[in-house]
């Protein structure tokens, strides 16, 4: 529907940007304007001699590998549970010995 969208204005480094985005959707939107700044923020002291676009490109990098660690332990949480509950299971067999 038409009504489930709206238009937010994001601001990174000073750029405005107007956004179409679902309204269920707002919270996560504002949430990655603020981590994308606070990582601009970041790369513009480290390396204030470097031009803005690299800058960019290292932020843009940054969040990504902060997105394949994350998929990396959704992907990973479910065997860690499955093996947690078979060494559960072997202990208390072990202890009934």
């Amino acid at each position: 529907m038409k009504d489930d969208k709206f238009t937010i204005n994001v601001v990174i480094g000073g750029f405005r940007m107007p956004l179409g985005i679902p309204r269920k959707d707002e919270e996560l939107y504002r949430k990655a304007e603020k981590l994308a700044n606070k990582q601009l923020d970041k790369y513009q002291r480290l390396y204030s001699q470097r031009p803005t676009e690299q800058i960019l490109t290292l932020v843009a990098f940054q969040i990504a590998v902060m997105v394949s660690k994350q998929e990396l332990r959704e992907d990973t949480e479910p065997l860690a549970e499955k093996i947690q509950a078979l060494d559960d299971e072997l202990k208390a067999l072990l202890s009934k010995d």
